[in-house]
């Protein structure tokens, strides 16, 4: 078996890694073999585990880019922002967003299928990849919690990401029932999941970073 250069392996690597991500959102984490991937990469099976223990593994980075692309995203929306109330709303939007949209977080988290992905990954792994990418989400909501005088001051990162996840994150899980809903039934009128999405996320920054009930 022959040995690649590192710019091979550099580029061997992100042809795995492109082409797991393209088969995954096309066929779905079992339906696509690690021979599905190095056929269209162009390598025999066995080089496969030259660059990955298990095709989970390129799951698992994956996610990791999703996530990292989440964190830069909200990064990029609070560059400037002096308003806690401002700077969180824009933190839950573009949550909201990732949620609504991203196909891998649809198919991993809101369609409830990661352990499809990562049956064979330790929990050990996938929580200390979880403590990585919530450590720097953390940095940037302990920036809006240092602007703010109302109870966000007060609330713990840990606390506020499990809000997030328990409202709006939940939200998202039950999008398709109120498209359901919207036509069986005469009396919800269309755009109600979004203009949902809207009060709920406009209430919850507002209410966590209000000082006074009279403002």
């Amino acid at each position: 078996m022959r040995g690649f250069s590192d710019e091979e392996r550099k580029r061997i690597r992100e042809q795995l890694i492109r082409t797991g991500r393209e088969l995954l959102l096309t066929y779905g984490p079992q339906k696509t073999t690690v021979k599905d991937i190095t056929d269209q990469v162009g390598i025999a099976k066995p080089t496969f585990y030259q660059f990955f223990d298990a095709k989970a593994d390129i799951y698992l980075l994956i996610l990791q880019r999703e996530l990292d692309e989440f964190v830069e995203r909200v990064r990029s929306e609070l560059d400037g922002i002096e308003d806690a109330r401002i700077g969180l709303e824009r933190l839950f939007r573009c949550y909201a967003e990732l949620a609504d949209e991203n196909p891998i977080i649809q198919q991993m988290v809101i369609q409830n299928n990661h352990q499809e992905f990562f049956h064979n990954v330790s929990t050990s792994t996938l929580e200390t990849v979880q403590r990585e990418e919530m450590a720097k989400l953390a940095v940037l909501i302990e920036d809006l919690k240092s602007q703010s005088n109302g109870p966000l001051t007060d609330i713990d990162v840990a606390t506020v990401l499990s809000l997030m996840a328990g409202t709006i994150g939940l939200l998202a899980v039950h999008k398709d029932d109120f498209e359901e809903y919207e036509a069986e039934l005469t009396e919800y009128d269309e755009g109600m999941y979004n203009r949902l999405q809207n009060v709920l996320i406009s209430s919850l920054a507002r209410g966590l970073t209000i000082a006074d009930p009279s403002d």
